[in-house]
C-alpha cells in the first residue's frame, strides 16, 4: 500500500488566496518528511472562496523544486479542449525534467459543470473528446512527431520540445467515477484512481472489478507505454486525531463544507441530463440525504477516512482487500496546524504499519494477557 496526499488549497472565511497556497506548499512538502510517497493535487477552476489552485502547471514545479525524492503526481489534467493535448504534452515533458523524473499524472473527463459551462464544453461529448485528448498527449510524447486526424482535434506532423528525459512514459493514471470509465481506464492499460465512492462498498467493488475486467484486455496504444496496474483509492475527505472522537470534533465543520460541495457538484452534472453523467443523480440523492450523517457515510462509504491511527490501518487493510494498492487522502481546509497534525499522526502510526509489516510486532505482553489499547501509539 502507497499513500499520497491531494489539497486543493481550499480557504476558509477571512483568509487570502496567497497565504492559503502558501501553506499547502509546506503541508505537501512536510509529507515527504512523514514518508508519504506522493503528493499532488487537481485542477479546480470557477470555484470562488473554496478550491483555489486553477493553475496546478504553476504549482506542480514548486512542489517538485522542493522535495528530493517524493513523487509529485497532477491529480488531475482536465482533458477537454481548454487544455490542449500539445500543450499538455510540453508540461508534462518539462515536468519530468524538472522533477528528475518523479512526475506522474491523472487525466479526466471533470467533474464539475462549472467548467463546462464556463469553457464552452459540452457535456455530451466529454468521453469522446477525452480518448482523442489521452491519445494525442501519449503520441506527442513517445513519437518524433504526431499526426491526428479526429472529430475534436486535427494535427499534422507537430514535434513538441523539451522531449521527455526518462526513458518510459510517467505514469498515467484515469480519475474515474462511473463504471464504464474504470473499464475504459484498464483497456488502455492506464492505472486508475477511483473517485466519488459515495454510493458505498459495494459500488466500489463493483467498479474496481470493471478496471480489472478491462485491463485483461489492455491493448496500450501501440505499445507506446507499459501497462500501469495501479488502483489508488481517493478519499474526500480524510482526518487522523488521536481518538475517533477527536478526529470527528476536529473535522466535523470542514467535512460537511466540502460534503456540500459535492453535493452542488454532483446536482450540477446530474442536471446536465448528459448520458454520460446519469450516475451523478443517484450520488447527489445519496448525499443529499446523508450529507450529515458523517459516521454513517464515514462507515459505509469508502470516500470518507476520519479516525484514530486504529481505523485508518483497518481502513486501508478493507481497501487493500478489494484490490486497492494506493490510497490518496484528501487533507485540506482544517486550518494549517491542524492539517500539519493530521500529515504527522499518519506519518508516524499508520504508514510504518504497511512499510514494514514483517518487522511489526503483532502483541507485546500486555496484549497476550487480553489488556487491549495499551503500547499501540503514543503521542
Amino acid at each position: 500500500m502507497k499513500f499520497g496526499i491531494i489539497s486543493e488549497a481550499q480557504v476558509n472565511r477571512g483568509m487570502s488566496y496567497g497565504v492559503r497556497l502558501r501553506e499547502t506548499i509546506k503541508e505537501l512538502v512536510f509529507a515527504e518528511e512523514m514518508g508519504f510517497d506522493f503528493i499532488g493535487t487537481s485542477e479546480q477552476h470557477f470555484m470562488e472562496g473554496q478550491w483555489s489552485v486553477s493553475a496546478p502547471e504553476v504549482v506542480m514545479p514548486i512542489l517538485a523544486d522542493r522535495t528530493s525524492s517524493i513523487r509529485v503526481r497532477q491529480m488531475a489534467i482536465t482533458s477537454l479542449g481548454f487544455n490542449h493535448p500539445l500543450r499538455v504534452a510540453e508540461r508534462v515533458a518539462t515536468m519530468d525534467i524538472l522533477s528528475n523524473g518523479r512526475f506522474e499524472f491523472a487525466t479526466a473527463r471533470s467533474n464539475n459543470e462549472k467548467y463546462m459551462r464556463g469553457f464552452g464544453i459540452d457535456p455530451n461529448k466529454t468521453r469522446e473528446e477525452w480518448r482523442e485528448h489521452i491519445e494525442i498527449v501519449i503520441r506527442a510524447l513517445t513519437q518524433e512527431s504526431v499526426t491526428f486526424h479526429g472529430e475534436y482535434y486535427d494535427i499534422d506532423d507537430v514535434a513538441i520540445n523539451p522531449r521527455l528525459e526518462s526513458q518510459d512514459l510517467p505514469p498515467i493514471y484515469v480519475t474515474a467515477t462511473s463504471p464504464e470509465s474504470h473499464y475504459n481506464a484498464g483497456k488502455l492499460g492506464l492505472g486508475v484512481m477511483t473517485a466519488d465512492s459515495y454510493l458505498g462498498w459495494e459500488y466500489q467493488q463493483m467498479v474496481i472489478d470493471e478496471y480489472r475486467r478491462g485491463l485483461k484486455e489492455a491493448a496500450p496504444l501501440d505499445n507506446l507505454y507499459p501497462v500501469n496496474p495501479h488502483v489508488t483509492g481517493f478519499t474526500f475527505p480524510a482526518y487522523c486525531a488521536e481518538s475517533t472522537e477527536k478526529a470527528f470534533d476536529d473535522a466535523a465543520v470542514t467535512m460537511r463544507a466540502l460534503l456540500k460541495s459535492v453535493e452542488d457538484l454532483a446536482a450540477g452534472l446530474a442536471g446536465t441530463n448528459a448520458p454520460g453523467y446519469q450516475y451523478w443523480q443517484k450520488l447527489y440523492e445519496n448525499i443529499r440525504d446523508r450529507g450529515n450523517d458523517l459516521q454513517y457515510l464515514n462507515e459505509t462509504t469508502p470516500m470518507l477516512m476520519v479516525g484514530d491511527p486504529d481505523f485508518f490501518v483497518e481502513r486501508c487493510e478493507r481497501l487493500e482487500g478489494m484490490g486497492i494498492d494506493e490510497v490518496v487522502l484528501k487533507i485540506d481546509g482544517y486550518g494549517h496546524s491542524k492539517t500539519l497534525k493530521t500529515i504527522e499522526m499518519i506519518g508516524k502510526y499508520v504508514i510504518p504499519h504497511f512499510k514494514a509489516r514483517k518487522g511489526s510486532i503483532p502483541e507485546n505482553a500486555f496484549t497476550r494477557v487480553g489488556i487491549e489499547g495499551v503500547g499501540k501509539f503514543e503521542l
